[in-house]
């Protein structure tokens, strides 16, 4: 029976070669589709699946209330992991991270940045790395120990076998590797080319405060015992922090969030958890569906169109005894066959595919088929699409009644035309509505990213301050701005679109004393705002050199109109842990932190106030001048640099390139539902072809007599096209308002958003009519032009 199944598949296959080839790519691509969203899927719903404790690893975070705002952070005070391990006997190990830094390391004469963290030891038990060279009790044993990643130790020395060798940090201290571990996968919250002791942190900066209950400075993650209750832990944390401090009200509640969560959600709005990546995990398998179900619908779309064709082999079937079930199976095989060959050609074209894919969403994706679940995952889907695409084309053709169909087959057509239309307006609303999707993804990127921030991104460079740049800073400014291709040149501690730091105890004049409101601060140079064009809405700026300025501040409009409704507080004074500012002016609301967000109030102190509490580094804020030739600037700004700070590597940022990358969720949303439409559209393109030569194919006897009878050409391809477009107008009309739901529930998700951009739908209707139309057109064109005396002979 099989052999028979496969003599008639490839009979049939080869009989049909143009309609057996649009229906095999078309099942490909979708399949190929699918499998390149599940092994995006896969990835991220494995995130962190390489912790080995992961369900029992949990992160501390601390929920507190302004003003009737409720934030959750992830910050905690320094001595809060050793006594939380101490007192609570469900916790198994509880350890410190700060928050990540890129640092030099110098081996001989190599030098390179590297990413990694300082962290209690405890960090190793509860993240379980595999240990390479070296062992977890001897790792950070010691604070002048420093413990490799694989990736780290070949970037350094070329190999990993690098026990007791030494590197020293920032061109200052030096380490002895005492360990090797193993890199975490790239979907993996801690990655790391290096870890140090906190101790070591402790040790080198004081001023900050890690052994004080009041500063919420550090990560702290927790691995609890797998028997623990988590909703009983929860309790007795909740004010575990409060009562440490000896606060008399409970303003701060702390809770363990489950690495499990991390990923898919870990997002909160007034305190609650919101969905975070598991949308996207949701609207790309939705796609991948979508896209399988479009190349379903496809191929039961031609196997119908070619029923006519066989039905006379159908009724000859059943006069000479065949019985309807063995035709459905025999139908049902055959569809199998067309679909086991679409499967092979779909892993060819995702092994093509898979290197630009990877590009597209960063990742190192890889189709293994000897991993027992890619394999399944393919050969399930095959199977499905083999059921699916061959279950209408076996039941409707099994169904066809002899002695009916051997007398013209009429009643059948009919019923397949029906089907046809149903199935093509369900295939073109399904592309459709991705291409509104992809569009409006698009607007709404380009609107955030166009909107005012307050401060002018463009002709930005930007550098960190390190080593000896600092000793040596008015003369690189003055030689920077000798150059003549640089405007002018500013100072901050942090990256203008990040701010750190924040505080609820600023105090002012009609302050409401039962008021506590959150309000960001950092530290800046006189030139700050000149190299960042932020305006000066009352008031000053700083003096030069800060003559007179040194407890002066900066505060923006939104803290200013806090003070006061017209925000004119100017040389008013500002209370903030017992010192006295004066307000020198009020700058322009700037967007930080959440470039969707709005402008949250914000003061900006001078440079000396934030060294002398222990800050560090900082960024140069370059403003090149107009029309600078970039390349040219960048050399003149790296050779003064390195002038003096020669034992750094320089290294620069443009601030608009930074600004980009905090869309790079919404780029890679954009890109993969840009990809998928274009393939959904072709795919239904491929059927609509089909559909096309097919219909002109069986009407091709009246075409060649109404050319007779004087039909011109464009009227026969009109007549030929007119049914199709019909059948797309109608999936235009289905799928606007899906589109539009789905879109606008998209959209809210967004603090700053366009209003829902109405003239996306009627381009997109008249995108997919043009598609459409130039698909048919070639159909119809071909069946219009043939010779009528010919056509009329052969038929």
């Amino acid at each position: 029976m099989l052999a028979n199944f496969l003599r008639s598949a490839i009979r049939n296959l080869w009989k049909t070669k143009g309609y057996s080839f649009l229906n095999i790519l078309g099942l490909a691509l979708g399949i190929a589709v699918t499998a390149l969203i599940f092994l995006w899927v896969e990835d991220e719903v494995s995130w962190n699946d390489n912790f080995v404790n992961k369900k029992d690893i949990y992160i501390t975070k601390s929920q507190q209330t302004y003003d009737g705002n409720i934030n959750v952070f992830e910050a905690t005070p320094g001595p809060f992991a050793k006594e939380f391990q101490r007192e609570f006997p469900e916790v198994l190990h509880a350890g410190r991270l700060n928050w990540g830094s890129s640092n030099l390391f110098t081996v001989g004469e190599k030098q390179l940045y590297q990413f990694g963290y300082y962290a209690d030891p405890e960090i190793l038990s509860i993240l379980a790395p595999e240990f390479l060279k070296g062992d977890l009790k001897s790792a950070l044993k010691d604070p002048s120990n420093i413990v490799l990643s694989e990736s780290g130790a070949k970037k350094l020395f070329g190999s990993t076998d690098v026990l007791g060798k030494t590197v020293k940090l920032d061109n200052n201290e030096v380490f002895n590797v005492s360990a090797v571990t193993k890199d975490f996968p790239k979907n993996a919250s801690f990655r790391y080319d290096w870890l140090i002791d906190f101790k070591k942190l402790e040790m080198s900066s004081p001023e900050f405060g890690y052994s004080n209950w009041g500063n919420n400075s550090v990560i702290t993650l927790v691995q609890l015992d797998p028997a623990a209750n988590l909703a009983s832990v929860n309790e007795k944390l909740k004010f575990y922090i409060d009562d440490k401090q000896g606060s008399k009200e409970h303003v701060d509640e702390n809770f363990l969030y489950p690495m499990e969560r991390w990923k898919m959600y870990n997002t909160f709005k007034q305190g609650v958890e919101q969905e975070g990546k598991i949308k996207s995990i949701r609207l790309f398998s939705s796609i991948a569906w979508l896209v399988l179900l479009i190349a379903c619908i496809n191929f039961m779309n031609l196997s119908t169109a070619r029923s006519e064709k066989r039905s006379k082999e159908v009724a000859m079937r059943k006069i000479v005894g065949a019985r309807r079930k063995s035709l459905i199976v025999q139908f049902l095989g055959e569809s199998l066959v067309f679909s086991f060959i679409a499967g092979l050609l779909a892993i060819g074209l995702v092994q093509l595919g898979l290197p630009s894919f990877n590009t597209f969403v960063y990742k190192e994706l890889a189709i293994e088929l000897d991993n027992w679940q890619h394999l399944g995952f393919i050969v399930s889907i095959v199977v499905v699409c083999g059921l699916v695409s061959g279950s209408y084309p076996a039941f409707f053709l099994s169904s066809f009644a002899p002695l009916t169909t051997l007398k013209g087959g009429k009643r059948a057509a009919g019923s397949s035309n029906l089907i046809r239309k149903v199935l093509v307006i369900t295939q073109f609303t399904a592309a459709i509505i991705l291409m509104i999707c992809t569009s409006i993804i698009y607007l709404q990127v380009r609107h955030a990213k166009n909107r005012d921030l307050g401060f002018d991104r463009s002709q930005v460079i930007t550098t960190s301050i390190q080593g000896s740049m600092l000793e040596h800073m008015d003369v690189i400014k003055q030689e920077l701005k000798a150059t003549g291709s640089i405007e002018s040149v500013g100072l901050s501690i942090n990256d203008v679109l990040n701010v750190g730091s924040n505080t609820s105890g600023f105090e002012w004049d009609g302050k409401d004393p039962k008021s506590s409101i959150l309000i960001g601060f950092t530290f800046v140079d006189p030139e700050f705002t000149d190299a960042l064009h932020i305006k000066i809405k009352d008031g000053r700026n700083f003096r030069p050199n800060l003559l007179g300025d040194s407890s002066s501040i900066l505060i923006n409009e939104s803290f200013a109109k806090l003070i006061q409704p017209d925000g004119l507080v100017a040389g008013k004074t500002i209370k903030m842990n017992g010192l006295t500012f004066t307000v020198a002016g009020v700058v322009d609301n700037y967007v930080y932190n959440d470039i969707y967000g709005t402008a949250e109030p914000l003061m900006l102190a001078p440079m000396p106030i934030g060294y002398a509490y222990g800050y560090t580094g900082g960024v140069l804020n370059i403003r090149t001048a107009a029309g600078a030739d970039l390349q040219k600037v960048v050399q003149q700004i790296e050779g003064i640099v390195k002038k003096y700070n020669p034992d750094f590597p320089f290294s620069y940022k443009f601030l608009d390139e930074t600004f980009n990358n905090h869309f790079g969720t919404e780029m890679m949303l954009q890109k993969l539902a840009s990809l998928f439409a274009i393939l959904a559209i072709i795919i239904s393109c491929l059927g609509l072809l089909g559909l096309a030569a097919y219909s002109a194919e069986q009407r091709s006897r009246e075409i060649s007599i109404r050319k007779v009878l004087g039909a011109s050409i464009a009227r026969l391809v009109k007549m030929l096209n007119y049914e199709f477009l019909i059948l797309v107008s109608l999936s235009c009309l289905i799928a606007f308002p899906i589109a539009w739901y789905f879109m606008n529930d998209w959209l809210k998700g967004y603090n700053y958003r366009m209003e829902m951009p109405w003239i996306v739908f009627p381009i997109i209707a008249l995108l997919a009519l043009l598609i459409a139309l130039f698909t048919i057109s070639t159909q119809a064109l071909r069946a219009a032009n043939a010779n009528p005396t010919k056509t009329l002979r052969d038929n």
